[in-house]
């Protein structure tokens, strides 16, 4: 058995390896399917390798591995993709009616030249729409209309980069919906909406004000010099459909409503979301099918469903499924439950330390394991602390640990891969030491912070 259990870890820690380095070194893999060439993001060659290599080694059943996409531990992992993609849906479709560079234009005319309020403009808009959308969404936005800006204003992208995706990442632990770390926490542990946010809300706060003044302390230098604003700044013709836009924002407003009040009336969230998300794409179809008769548009790509649904991170369904069969292999032989063992004896029974402990590990965690994986392990992890009052504490521990964990290295969240995809492709390279720099200046003390609050309120409750 030990030796089994040598080899499950030699192939996880293999895969994880060979993710790693492919990300650093190609973030897309393309396969040449005839005159087509199919591109796929290479992340998902380690994800996927793990579960085949166990499968082949004889080291899981294919019974086992069916199992582990079942979801163990109160994880529905078909729920979980469920309500993410359909979330995002809304959110992508958001994006294509110009809605998101909309809010950009209203908080770079609102800044009126002076760089600081600027800065501060450009952290609020990222934080309040990274709360009701989603942190990938908003990083996906909003970095090239950034990166575009500041240079054609001739101020330094750096700061204002930085800026955008440390709040994104910070700011999405608000909302169940924020990250899909948040939803995976919540659903195995039956945690409602409004019960995530009344113990996340003053975490995000605390953590959010901490992040936004540290990083204007480091950078107030490169933001306090004057630039001339664009004259030509209109945020009205960003929005390419405003009746669409309108939909949208009215859509995911009612469906953040309803999944607050779903668990209250009996109601699984996923069904919601993704009953929502049909809603809003059956009214997209027949708004297209009439749009296609008057123009005679044929090709499917060119219609709002089908731009939405191009974008879609499809790949995040098998990337997420592999990580659930590797996380089985990892509880059937122990693993899991030898991890969370040590880590229920280092943390002991005060909230201060339960929370410290497990927040810590989780936010160092995402950097080996990136953040995701790194949440659907700790569902096993936290075996242990079912039927305690230490679990709560810990859950929403991981959560923080989670999403500031991506403000670390790049690698703790897919969120920052693409992010420097982005940026590569526009010739401006923010190199892994500068991230890692500006993350050891700000997260420690932003976590820290996040993970103190949370341990007061769980003192005091």
């Amino acid at each position: 058995m030990q030796t089994e259990t040598l080899a499950v870890l030699s192939i996880f820690t293999l895969a994880s390896a060979i993710t790693i380095f492919l990300i650093l070194r190609r973030p897309y893999l393309y396969i040449r399917a005839g005159a087509r060439s199919i591109k796929f993001q290479s992340y998902l060659v380690g994800a996927v390798l793990g579960p085949i290599l166990l499968v082949i080694f004889g080291l899981i059943t294919s019974t086992q591995a069916l199992h582990g996409l079942q979801g163990t531990a109160g994880l529905d992992p078909a729920g979980i993709l469920i309500l993410f993609v359909s979330m995002v849906f809304m959110s992508i479709f958001l994006d294509i009616t110009g809605f998101f560079e909309y809010a950009a234009r209203l908080a770079l005319r609102s800044a009126k030249g002076n760089p600081k309020r600027l800065f501060f403009s450009l952290y609020l808009t990222v934080s309040v729409l990274t709360i009701f959308t989603s942190n990938d969404i908003i990083i996906l936005t909003f970095t090239p209309f950034i990166y575009y800006f500041t240079r054609n204003a001739r101020l330094d992208p750096v700061p204002y980069l930085i800026a955008e995706f440390f709040a994104a990442n910070t700011w999405s632990m608000m909302l169940y919906i924020g990250n899909p770390t948040n939803i995976v926490i919540a659903t195995a542990y039956d945690i409602t909406f409004t019960q995530y946010l009344a113990w996340m809300f003053l975490p995000t706060i605390a953590a959010g004000a901490t992040n936004a003044a540290l990083l204007y302390l480091i950078f107030r230098k490169k933001i306090d010099r004057p630039f001339a604003p664009h004259q030509d700044i209109d945020p009205a013709s960003a929005l390419t459909d405003r009746t669409g836009a309108i939909l949208g924002v009215s859509l995911l407003a009612l469906c953040i409503v309803a999944l607050a009040v779903a668990p209250y009336i009996g109601f699984e969230m996923w069904p919601v979301a993704l009953a929502f998300a049909i809603g809003l794409m059956i009214i997209l179809v027949i708004r297209d099918s009439y749009m296609a008769m008057l123009r005679r548009i044929t090709r499917w790509q060119n219609l709002a469903v089908g731009r939405t649904m191009q974008r879609i991170p499809w790949s995040i369904i098998p990337f997420v499924g592999a990580l659930f069969i590797t996380v089985e292999a990892l509880r059937i032989y122990g693993i899991t439950d030898l991890v969370g063992s040590n880590l229920q004896s280092l943390a002991g029974s005060g909230p201060f330390s339960i929370v410290f402990v497990y927040g810590i590990s989780s936010a160092l965690a995402a950097n080996v394991l990136n953040n995701i994986p790194m949440t659907v392990a700790s569902i096993s992890v936290m075996r242990p602390l079912v039927g305690t009052p230490a679990l709560l504490p810990a859950a929403f521990a991981v959560a923080i640990g989670s999403n500031l964990g991506a403000n670390i290295t790049p690698l703790g969240a897919l969120a920052g891969i693409m992010w420097m995809s982005i940026l590569s492709r526009r010739r401006f390279k923010i190199t892994f030491a500068m991230f890692v720099r500006y993350g050891l200046m700000v997260t420690p003390v932003t976590l820290a912070v996040a993970l103190g609050v949370l341990a007061l309120q769980f003192t005091l409750a």
